[in-house]
C-alpha cells in the first residue's frame, strides 16, 4: 500500500475483548524506514476489543512494521508501506528553527499568531464549529485549549463527557478512559488541522476548582492519561503540548513538573513542540525537555526591549501566551481596547518574539470567548491577521533584533536582506532612512539599495514609498542613506515600516 508523507497512518487490529488498562501499554509498533531508521510507537485502546496504533511518517520511501504485545491478538502482526511525498498542504510537524523561531518538517517557516479558548473542547456542537470557522477567517493558526474541562469564574456550561470512569470509591479511574471523550478530541485536533490550525494542547488543569476532581489526581495518575494522551494525539502534525495553563496554581512541587516534563519527551515518538505556561512564577524553561518558552507577562510588551530579554535568557523560542485580552471585564488581564492589542502584537514581533490573542468581552450567557469561543467580537483578530500575512512574506527564519545591545530604534529583520521598524501608536510626521548596523556578523555596505513600505497596522493598508533608498554612510552601528529625501508619514498614526533590499541595477555591456 501507499501513503503520503506526514499522514496519520492508522493501523487497527482485533485485540482482548477485556479491555487492557491504561496502566500498560497494550501493544508496540516498530516502523522501519528502508535506511535502518526505527520508529517505536505505542498502540492504544479505541473502545470494545479495537486498539489502534497511530504513526505519521516523514521519510519517502519503504516503511515495515510489526507489533509486539502479551495480549493476544495484538503480537506479531507485520505489513509493508511505501510512503510517498506529501499532499501539497502539508508540511509536517512544527519545529525550532533558528533558534528563535519555528519551521515545518519540510523546512516551510511558520509564524504563530495564536488564539486561546481553554474549553473549546467541551462546548456545544454549533459553538464548538463557530469557533474554528471564526479563527480561521480572521487568520489565526495556532489555538490554545484544555484536555479537561474548565471550573471556575465566567464558566457557565459544564460537559456531561468527562475523560474517565469512576471507580467504586467516585474518583477518576485513569486505567479506565472513556473513548467517547478521547475520540472527540481526536475529533478536534483534525478539524483544527483542516484549517490549518496547530492544536496547543493544555494536559493538566490548574482550573478545576473542586468541580471535576481532575486536579486531585496522583503523579502516577497524571503519568497514566499523559502516555494514552500521546499515544492517541501524537501522529497529527498539528499538535503542539503544553503541561498546564497556569501551572504554578497547583501546589505541586516543581520537580513533579520537571518529572511531567522529561516523561512527555520520552513518550512522543514524533517530538512535538514541549511547554508549560505559568502564571505569577516562571519555570525555568532553559531545561532540556522544553522545546520553546510559554509565558505569561502582561507588561512584556506594553514597551519595546521588555521581551527580547527572554530570548537572551532561554535562547529558545519565545511565545507570549498572555499579554492580556481585547474586552471589557473588570479584571486586569481583560479589559484591553483592540489598539492596544495590536499595538503590543507589533512590539512582539520587532522583539523577534510571538504572541496569542484572546478575547474577554462578556457575552450574553455571563461567559467570555477565551472560556467557551462561538463568533469573534472584537476588532483585533482581523488586524492581527494581517500582522500575520507580513511575517509570513518574510524570507527567513523569522525576525530578530539586529542590534540586540543597544538600537533605540528596535529595528527587527534579517541583516542586509529585510527590516522591520513599528514606529509605535502615535508616528512622527516623516522618517529619515537608517537601519542599524551590528549583529549576526553580516554587515550593510556603501551602495546597498533598498525599498520601504509605509504599513498602517490599524487600517491595514501598505503603502510604497515610491522610490529607491541608497546607502552611503555605513557606520560600524548604523547605515543612511545621505542623499534621500525623508518619507512623509501620516502623523499619529500607528506605523510600521519594511525595508527590503533590491538587487543593484544592471550594468551595460
Amino acid at each position: 500500500m501507499t501513503h503520503p508523507c506526514y499522514a496519520v497512518l492508522e493501523v487497527v487490529l482485533a485485540g482482548p475483548d477485556e479491555p487492557v488498562p491504561a496502566d500498560r501499554v497494550p501493544f508496540w509498533t516498530a516502523f522501519e524506514h528502508e535506511s535502518g531508521e526505527v520508529k517505536r510507537v505505542p498502540g492504544f485502546w479505541d473502545g470494545a476489543n479495537r486498539y489502534l496504533v497511530r504513526f505519521a511518517p516523514e521519510r519517502e520511501g519503504s516503511w515495515t512494521w510489526s507489533t509486539r504485545s502479551e495480549a493476544a491478538g495484538l503480537s506479531g502482526m507485520t505489513g509493508t508501506i511505501t510512503v510517498t511525498a506529501p499532499a501539497p498542504a502539508e508540511h509536517g510537524p512544527v519545529r525550532v528553527a533558528g533558534t528563535f523561531h519555528f519551521s515545518h518538517a519540510d523546512g516551510t517557516p511558520f509564524r504563530p499568531v495564536g488564539a486561546t479558548v481553554y474549553n473549546w473542547l467541551h462546548q456545544p456542537e454549533d459553538r464548538f464549529a463557530a469557533t474554528v470557522d471564526s479563527l480561521a477567517a480572521a487568520g489565526f493558526n495556532k489555538l490554545r485549549f484544555m484536555v479537561f474541562p474548565q471550573a471556575g469564574g465566567y464558566v457557565e456550561h459544564f460537559p456531561e463527557l468527562l475523560p474517565f470512569e469512576r471507580g467504586a470509591d467516585g474518583r477518576h479511574d485513569v486505567t479506565r478512559p472513556v473513548v467517547a471523550f478521547f475520540q472527540r478530541l481526536d475529533a478536534a485536533v483534525v478539524l483544527l488541522q483542516s484549517r490549518g490550525i496547530q492544536a496547543d494542547v493544555l494536559i493538566y488543569n490548574a482550573y478545576d476548582n473542586g468541580r471535576f476532581g481532575l486536579d486531585g489526581l496522583t503523579e502516577a495518575e497524571d503519568a497514566l492519561y499523559l502516555r494514552y494522551l500521546v499515544a492517541r494525539l501524537s501522529a497529527y502534525s498539528n499538535v503542539w503540548w503544553s503541561l498546564c495553563n497556569e501551572f504554578d496554581i497547583l501546589d505541586r512541587p516543581t520537580a513533579r513538573w520537571d518529572a511531567a516534563g522529561e516523561l512527555l519527551a520520552a513518550t512522543d515518538p514524533h517530538g512535538h513542540l514541549r511547554s508549560i505556561h505559568n502564571w505569577m512564577r516562571f519555570y525555568d524553561y532553559n531545561q532540556p525537555w522544553v522545546t520553546h518558552a510559554s509565558l505569561q507577562l502582561g507588561q512584556a510588551t506594553e514597551d519595546f526591549g521588555r521581551a527580547s530579554l527572554f530570548r537572551d535568557a532561554y535562547r529558545k523560542p519565545v511565545v507570549l501566551d498572555e499579554i492580556k485580552y481585547e474586552g471589557d471585564v473588570p479584571e486586569r488581564w481583560g479589559q484591553l481596547t483592540a489598539r492596544e492589542l495590536v499595538h503590543q502584537f507589533w512590539i512582539s514581533a520587532v522583539s523577534g518574539c510571538y504572541a496569542s490573542h484572546g478575547e474577554s468581552f462578556v457575552l450574553d450567557d455571563g461567559s467570555l470567548h477565551i472560556v467557551e469561543g462561538g463568533l469573534l467580537r472584537g476588532k483585533s483578530p482581523e488586524r492581527l491577521g494581517f500582522l500575520r500575512k507580513l511575517l509570513d512574506e518574510v524570507d527567513g527564519d523569522g525576525l530578530d533584533p539586529i542590534d540586540n545591545w543597544w538600537d533605540a530604534a528596535f529595528v527587527a529583520g534579517i541583516p542586509r536582506r529585510e527590516y522591520f521598524q513599528y514606529l509605535g501608536r502615535s508616528a512622527p510626521a516623516s522618517w529619515t532612512f537608517r537601519l542599524p548596523n551590528t549583529g549576526m556578523g553580516i554587515q550593510l555596505e556603501v551602495g546597498d539599495r533598498f525599498e520601504v513600505d509605509v504599513i498602517d497596522t490599524w487600517n491595514m493598508t501598505i503603502k510604497p514609498a515610491g522610490r529607491i533608498f541608497e546607502l552611503t554612510d555605513v557606520q560600524r552601528n548604523d547605515a543612511f542613506a545621505a542623499d534621500s529625501e525623508p518619507v512623509q508619514l501620516p502623523e499619529g498614526e500607528a506605523l510600521a515600516l519594511r525595508v527590503r533590499r533590491v538587487p543593484q541595477p544592471a550594468v551595460a555591456d
